[in-house]
């Protein structure tokens, strides 16, 4: 009895974003494409709230759909701003009817009976309520209640239900403790009361109400399934498997079973349980009575086991029942891509680990924080927030190996904003792991070595294109727009870019002539003096450029290109000790401007080169090509490195007993 809803878009006076909106989503749905309209008045609904006409469009769009939960939800709300238009009424007695809301149904039913007797639907109504009085009659007898007595408690019942889908969590509770007043064991409610606390951020008390159900009800489905989550989220895993047994092992009926059990069973990854499940509702023949999430659930933990065709057939499955389950749809797009360019399996979206409560905390605990000088004090207070709330520690490995896109990016920036040892744990294992896209857990490499705890300059051999690689982790970016430095004067600005353009034209004279005078203006920038050292080097004048680069470290210590000097030195001294120092404080910069970068590379390479690791050199000439392709500099290193692949193919090419030993390159 669902139906579709006429607009009656006055254009006079709507306003012209929510009146062209309202257009284009009708355009939409006319063309068939129901998925984009509905994403398009979803977006509209948020600026333009509680509008007849967005939420009519929005309850077409998920009935062409098929999405029966999204169409109830759409219709209630419509119908609470309409109650008095007998298509919505109807509307809403059959989207009641096919979410499971038989009490609602009939209630709604007889309100549109009463009101609209001599409409022409109402012959098809006044054949649906004896059914419906009927199921629900034994419904009520099973709980010892009859029709009578107890249909108000059942509508209120379903209401609270319907509230907390809704996330109308006060009126929710209210209405379930007034319920509970006059039946304190109603398991039914205490389980959407564990299920409220959750959602309202309160997980200790979610955990504490499902263990008070399972002491009223030890075999209850629903708390056993909510509790196995609940212990999972706090990190308590090998508690949360037991109650997975439990669950497995139990044999209570319970409206939602089969969904209830897969929902668990999927959040903690066992796989095994699953598809045993599946197997199950195979043999009796109940295959019919799953939804969309458990084909999904199961085509995730055929993926993991390695069943690829058989996780495409069970989402296509999941697909067929619901059009617009979307990961279903990504995961399916993410089996054309290679192994390792997979972001597969997408189990869980955020809010199904993440509630909206934790998130606003979160954003309110941020933006306190952040006002904070140090970068140290505003993490060490999200570390803090953390250990109140562990499902956001617990969260992160999760969502790295199962969560969907936004999961696996709310991942990284909660490592990144936290520097949480248990979350850096995590992340280290994941990034040297082999599951996950090669670029997810390149990122997270990156990450740890940003934070230190990878070492910038060290390699590390990490899985890459199915196959374990040494790769060198950088803790910097690269920038073309100088930062933190010394602002010149405006005059000494001109003049220096005068004795720079001098200097790529190789004539140090000139260039000379333009830093000098830059010198009188502005007597104190290490800039000036290193590339007056250029200009005078270029002019064969190497006393006087020595004597100028020897005292540039000494004056102004924290100057990049004056570190550069000092590794040079220390490298024709042979004091590898003292250029490694150097080398060290030099990677630890996490923003390198592109000269920089050059600088770095060329000085790696002579390192390397010094200290017999010729591997090592080639990889910083490769990542300098890549970095600042365009660096006059590289052409110098290029016979270099050319020399060390002639003595690599020399070597490979002897006899073990012929080889010699490496040899050093000067």
């Amino acid at each position: 009895m669902s139906k579709n809803f006429s607009l009656r878009i006055d254009p006079i006076n709507l306003p012209r974003r929510l009146r062209e909106g309202l257009q284009e989503a009708d355009s939409l749905l006319e063309r068939g494409e129901p998925q984009q309209a509905l994403e398009l008045l979803s977006e509209l609904n948020k600026s333009f709230p509680r509008q007849s006409d967005i939420l009519g469009l929005m309850a077409n769009a998920n009935l062409n759909m098929d999405n029966q939960h999204g169409y109830l939800h759409a219709i209630h709300e419509l119908h609470e701003l309409t109650p008095n238009r007998a298509e919505v009424k109807l509307g809403l007695a059959g989207a009641y009817l096919s979410n499971g809301y038989p009490a609602l149904a009939l209630l709604t039913f007889r309100q549109f009976l009463k009101r609209w007797s001599h409409d022409e639907r109402a012959s098809d109504v006044e054949k649906t309520i004896p059914q419906l009085e009927n199921v629900l009659s034994e419904l009520l007898n099973n709980l010892g209640d009859s029709l009578e007595t107890g249909f108000e408690f059942a509508c209120q019942h379903e209401e609270v239900r319907l509230l907390m889908e809704s996330g109308k969590y006060i009126r929710c509770r209210q209405l379930a403790k007034k319920l509970l007043q006059q039946r304190p064991d109603f398991v039914p409610i205490l389980n959407n009361l564990s299920q409220v606390d959750w959602l309202e951020g309160d997980l200790s008390g979610a955990t504490e109400t499902s263990r008070n159900v399972l002491e009223i009800d030890p075999q209850n489905i629903h708390a056993l399934s909510n509790l196995t989550r609940y212990l999972f989220m706090q990190g308590k895993k090998d508690e949360a498997w037991e109650f997975a047994k439990r669950l497995k092992d139990s044999s209570a009926d319970a409206a939602e079973r089969w969904v209830k059990v897969g929902e668990a069973l999927s959040f903690i990854g066992d796989d095994d349980g699953l598809l045993s499940l599946f197997n199950q509702a195979k043999n009796a023949n109940e295959l019919d009575q799953w939804n969309e999430n458990l084909w999904h659930w199961c085509a995730a933990a055929e993926y993991r086991k390695g069943n690829i065709s058989t996780a495409r057939k069970h989402w296509q499955a999941c697909l067929k029942l619901a059009p617009y389950f979307s990961l279903a749809t990504k995961n399916l797009e993410e089996l054309k891509k290679l192994q390792h360019e997979r972001a597969c399996p997408q189990t869980f979206p955020l809010e199904m680990w993440i509630t909206r409560k934790t998130l606003e905390s979160l954003t309110s605990v941020t933006q306190r924080a952040v006002r904070q000088k140090s970068d140290d004090t505003f993490r060490a207070r999200i570390a803090e927030y953390f250990d109140r709330h562990p499902e956001l520690i617990h969260f992160v490995p999760a969502a790295l190996a199962n969560g969907d896109e936004q999961c696996k990016e709310f991942a990284i920036n909660l490592a990144d904003m936290s520097s949480h040892p248990a979350v850096f744990d995590s992340l280290k294992e994941f990034s040297l792991g082999q599951d996950g896209s090669d670029s997810l857990r390149m990122e997270a490499a990156q990450l740890l070595t940003k934070h230190g705890i990878f070492k910038s300059g060290e390699t590390l051999d990490l899985w890459i294109e199915g196959e374990s690689r040494p790769l060198m982790m950088l803790g910097f970016q690269i920038s073309y727009d100088a930062q933190d430095r010394p602002k010149l004067k405006p005059a000494a600005q001109r003049l220096m870019e005068q004795a720079i353009y001098a200097l790529r034209d190789e004539d140090g004279a000139k260039a000379e002539i333009h830093l000098r005078k830059a010198l009188e203006i502005q007597k104190d920038e290490p800039g000036l003096f290193n590339n007056l050292a250029v200009a005078l080097s270029m002019q064969k004048k190497h006393d006087e450029a020595s004597a100028i680069a020897d005292e540039i470290p000494a004056r102004f210590p924290d100057y990049f290109f004056g570190q550069v000097i000092t590794v040079r030195k220390a490298i024709q001294a042979n004091d590898l000790k003292t250029a490694q120092s150097v080398l060290d404080k030099m990677m630890q910069k996490q923003e390198l401007h592109v000269t920089e970068f050059g600088a770095l590379c060329g000085c790696q390479i002579d390192y390397m080169i010094e200290n017999d690791k010729p591997e090592g050199a080639v990889s910083w000439f490769e990542m300098w090509e890549q970095g600042y392709p365009d660096d006059p500099a590289l052409k110098n290193y290029e016979h270099k490195i050319a020399m060390i692949d002639v003595f690599a193919k020399l070597k490979d090419g002897f006899p073990k007993s012929r080889r010699k030993s490496k040899k050093r390159l000067n």
